[in-house]
């Protein structure tokens, strides 16, 4: 359980976060329109999203420099939002096919729920969030022991020759 003082809000330095949120606009990973579900749940806004390292910036719309929020993407977790219903809903489940969730698990964090316009684009944000949120998870290192000189040089060329592999 956090202290009282930990339950508080953070406070983050406003100034700094719009430089972040300028900067992103010019060196960003991906960049695109995106569907965000209100805070009450109640309505779907379009909103113009960039990804910028770990940090997803949500403004108004593609030509509005102040970001209208941030979410942190380190160590959340997105998954695609099954719709169900029948009849009447059939509208509303085709209206949602490319939604997906950012989420934390922790008791009283917000769930954000996000809608692409394209499967491509569902695909590829889901992707990226991913990536981003369990980067450090995937960096896992290894201690590799050879008997020899020759099977140490064989092992060393061998992951070389995959890594290679990973990134084409």
């Amino acid at each position: 359980m956090l202290s009282p003082k930990m339950q508080r809000t953070v406070r983050v330095n406003d100034s700094q976060l719009v430089m972040l949120s300028e900067r992103a606009h010019f060196d960003h990973s991906v960049a695109g329109y995106l569907h965000k579900k209100t805070a009450d749940s109640t309505k779907w806004q379009l909103r113009w999203f960039i990804l910028y390292q770990n940090l997803l910036f949500y403004y108004d719309s593609e030509s509005c420099n102040r970001p209208s929020g941030v979410l942190l993407l380190e160590g959340c977790y997105c998954e695609r939002l099954i719709a169900s219903g029948t009849g009447s809903k059939n509208k509303d489940i085709a209206d949602n096919k490319y939604c997906f969730a950012i989420s934390y698990r922790r008791e009283n964090q917000r769930q954000y729920e996000l809608k692409a316009s394209t499967e491509s684009d569902y695909k590829m944000w889901v992707e990226y969030c991913f990536a981003i949120s369990y980067r450090r998870e995937n960096q896992r290192q290894y201690e590799l022991k050879a008997s020899t000189e020759s099977d140490c040089k064989m092992w060393i060329e061998a992951i070389r020759e995959a890594r290679c592999h990973e990134k084409m």
